[in-house]
């Protein structure tokens, strides 16, 4: 009573149906970080302006954040813009932090930002592909 051993394309196929669950659940974990370190790097480069914009964009930006992902790029919101749109306004939004994260001074968060942001995009495009 041994396992069957199977070689070659099959093997991968196999390989890769066993561990879709998981990757799909490391995509799904990734994904909410970076989007709480998306919120979080707004607020830290509103805060980081001169004052008085320092309170204005430091407690507006992240709130307009908010009700935009929530409005349009929410699986569950009534303006839900697809899949394949979401995806892609979200890479551009994490790039968005990126970029205020390195413009506050923070080199080493906005690369971590932007390796999070193409690894999840990557991963959410390869999941999603139907072949």
């Amino acid at each position: 009573m041994g396992r069957r051993r199977v070689d070659g394309p099959q093997a991968a196929r196999l390989d890769m149906v066993a561990l879709s669950p998981a990757l799909r659940g490391a995509s799904q974990v990734l994904g909410f970080v970076l989007e709480v370190a998306m919120l979080a790097a707004f607020l830290y480069w509103g805060f980081a302006q001169a004052a008085p914009w320092n309170l204005i964009l430091g407690i507006a930006l992240p709130a307009v954040v908010v009700v935009l992902w929530g409005a349009f790029l929410a699986p569950r919101s009534e303006r839900f813009v697809g899949a394949q749109r979401a995806r892609w306004a979200a890479l551009l939004m994490f790039v968005a932090a990126a970029v205020a994260l390195f413009s506050a001074g923070s080199a080493v968060l906005g690369i971590l930002m932007l390796v999070g942001a193409v690894s999840h995009f990557s991963l959410a495009r390869w999941l999603s592909d139907p072949k």
